[in-house]
Formats: C-alpha cells, sequence, structure tokens
C-alpha cells in the first residue's frame, strides 16, 4: 500500500509538493555496506521512497527539506512498527542528465548513497536517520 504525503500553504489548496512512501524490500548484496545480522536470504524491508516533488514555483526553498524531514520521521516510526533496514529511491531520469545530476545531488545531500551496479537507485541506512532530525 502506497501512502502519499501533500503540503499546501496554509489556507491555500494549491500543492506545493509531495512524496510517496511505501514498505518493500531489497537485496543487501546490493548495498556498499550491508548491515550486519541479515537472513541468509539476503532480502531486509526498506521503506521506499517513490518521489519528491516540489512545484517549480518553489523550488529551492525549504519546501523539498521539510518534505524530507517527513520522510526521516515517518520512517523512523515504521521502522519501529515493521523493522525497515533503508530508505530506497530511485532518482527521477526524464532523459535531461543535468536535472538527474542535481536530483541525485540534491539527496546525497542528506546521506544517500548510490548503489554500486545502479546510479539512479540510492538508499540510506537507517541508523543514519536520527542524526538528521530532531525528534
Amino acid at each position: 500500500m502506497v501512502r502519499v504525503y501533500v503540503t499546501v500553504k496554509p489556507s491555500q489548496s494549491r500543492i506545493l509538493g509531495y512524496y510517496a512512501v511505501n514498505v518493500a524490500s531489497m537485496n543487501v548484496n546490493e548495498m556498499v555496506n550491508p548491515p550486519k545480522g541479515t537472513p541468509r536470504h539476503g532480502e531486509i524491508p526498506v521503506l521506499f521512497l517513490g518521489q519528491v516533488a516540489v512545484d517549480q514555483k518553489v523550488q529551492g526553498t525549504v519546501v523539498g527539506s521539510l518534505l524530507m524531514h517527513h520522510v526521516f520521521e515517518r520512517a523512523i516510526a515504521i521502522a519501529d512498527e515493521v523493522g525497515c533496514h533503508a530508505v530506497l529511491l530511485d532518482v527521477f531520469s526524464d532523459g535531461d542528465t543535468k536535472s538527474f545530476k542535481r536530483r541525485k545531488y540534491w539527496y546525497q545531500g542528506f546521506g544517500f548513497q548510490s548503489f554500486s551496479n545502479n546510479d539512479a537507485k540510492m538508499y540510506l541506512a537507517l541508523k543514519d536517520i536520527p542524526s538528521l532530525v530532531e525528534i
């Protein structure tokens, strides 16, 4: 099941940004630093971040960072409930190399790392998230 979170300006209905998440799994063999104690089959539960999108009129403001902060808060809560080990995402590619690199750089600023076999697929270990947010 996918959950979509939307942010709007108070007392207005215009959507400023949103993100979508769902619980998924991944194989630890794809990670640069797999978590210790993973099962033999290698599959671990993760929170898949489908997309973080911000209206072009408010890009470069704090909206995207606020959405990511909310992602991290949700990830911590979900990890406590279902045992997720990482947040996983695919950097959106629309064929524009410059935009792809900008998006990837933005995620790297939060600590996301690329997979060794797929430059557009990134993850952030859950153990690293508490240092990014104050709860």
